[in-house]
């Protein structure tokens, strides 16, 4: 039917970087707190097999087996050719592991191309104690993050300076993030 698992590098540098994460957001006093839910937004371009039917795929490989998780997974439709895969889970460990067993599967089934961008959640605490939230977004055709924090609905509506502040914390922790600012697309209409 499909084929669940593919070993590639860019994979092994995704997880590194969850890795990162977890441990950041796992310190006392951290500086982030991911929250519960995370996104994958999905083109229909080129649908396959598995993408026609990716919520009940990704449910299966994410909630069946010794290694299963007690991940959430719904589909939201964005628009005609784009859908949102949401994973929500409680247990931040598993919702890492969700995001890049989704991707995996994606990559593995031929569907990386339909991937526009993984969105995580977070909540970043600054060094005047304010919180922000920020959608740190990873994009495959790159295979790097970035944040993104709008301001309001309004596609021009940003908070540049937070956005760099933060990504410098990132970089300062060893989170790979995309180094040209102009490839820091907004992702308008995250759902979660």
């Amino acid at each position: 039917m499909f084929k669940l698992f593919q070993k590639n590098n860019f994979l092994d540098e995704l997880w590194k970087n969850f890795q990162i994460l977890f441990n950041l957001n796992s310190q006392k006093n951290a500086s982030i707190e991911i929250l519960s839910k995370s996104g994958i937004l999905i083109s229909t371009h080129n649908n396959n097999e598995f993408t026609n039917n990716i919520k009940i795929n990704v449910q299966k490989i994410l909630n069946e087996g010794d290694a299963s998780t007690e991940t959430i997974v719904d589909l939201v439709e964005d628009s005609s050719d784009m859908h949102w895969l949401t994973l929500e889970d409680n247990n931040i460990f598993d919702l890492l592991s969700s995001c890049y067993t989704a991707i995996n599967a994606l990559n593995s089934n031929g569907s990386l191309p339909n991937i526009l961008a993984l969105v995580i959640k977070l909540e970043y605490i600054n060094f005047d104690s304010q919180k922000s939230i920020v959608n740190l977004i990873y994009r495959t055709d790159m295979k790097t993050f970035y944040p993104f924090i709008p301001l309001s609905k309004n596609p021009k509506s940003r908070d540049s300076d937070l956005e760099n502040s933060f990504a410098k914390f990132l970089r300062k922790n060893n989170v790979k993030i995309e180094s040209s600012t102009k490839s820091w697309l907004g992702v308008w209409g995250i759902p979660f």
